[in-house]
């Protein structure tokens, strides 16, 4: 259960995975409800009752100069070491299943919709992805090591207050 008011919640779990050999993701979630105003276009209103975060090594030193240099602020800032690249699986309010929408913030994470508008809204929702597939097509490259995956519900941007529920997050093998 998880519960964000006026902020940001989540859990992150370190992982050593090769993408290739479990490139499968399955989860459930249930959304209690909608984040009236949320819209994940808007670098103001960019919130999610539930996310799914996969983190991933590469080469950083292969990024533009600009990527490379936000990478190392936010290192500097959190002092902990930073994703090559993120892959967020979320609940949009209007963006159709399947939409990658890019983070306002960084190139480095992209957000791919999973579940949208009040479909099953208080219902448990089961989802399975090929991540590596959807990352092939987000970042316009294979993924490196999967190296963390992570949940988050968030209304730091709308001032919202809502409730989600995570199950279990497990990877597989191609099917």
């Amino acid at each position: 259960h998880a519960r964000a008011e006026r902020s940001a919640t989540g859990l992150k779990h370190p992982l050593d995975v090769d993408a290739a050999a479990r490139p499968r993701v399955a989860w459930r979630w249930r959304v209690q409800d909608l984040i009236a105003g949320a819209d994940n276009l808007d670098r103001h209103a960019e919130d999610s009752p539930v996310r799914l975060l996969l983190f991933f090594d590469g080469d950083k030193g292969r990024l533009p100069a600009r990527d490379q240099l936000a990478l190392e602020m936010a290192e500097m800032v959190s002092g902990q070491s930073v994703p090559y690249a993120t892959l967020v699986y979320m609940w949009e309010n209007r963006q159709p299943v399947g939409t990658v929408i890019g983070s306002a913030h960084t190139g480095r994470i992209k957000m791919v919709v999973a579940g949208s508008g009040r479909d099953r809204l208080g219902q448990w929702k089961h989802f399975e992805r090929d991540y590596v597939a959807d990352f092939e097509r987000a970042f316009g490259e294979r993924p490196g090591r999967l190296i963390g995956v992570g949940i988050m519900t968030d209304t730091d941007n709308t001032g919202a207050e809502i409730d989600a529920f995570y199950g279990d997050i497990e990877l597989r093998g191609a099917s």
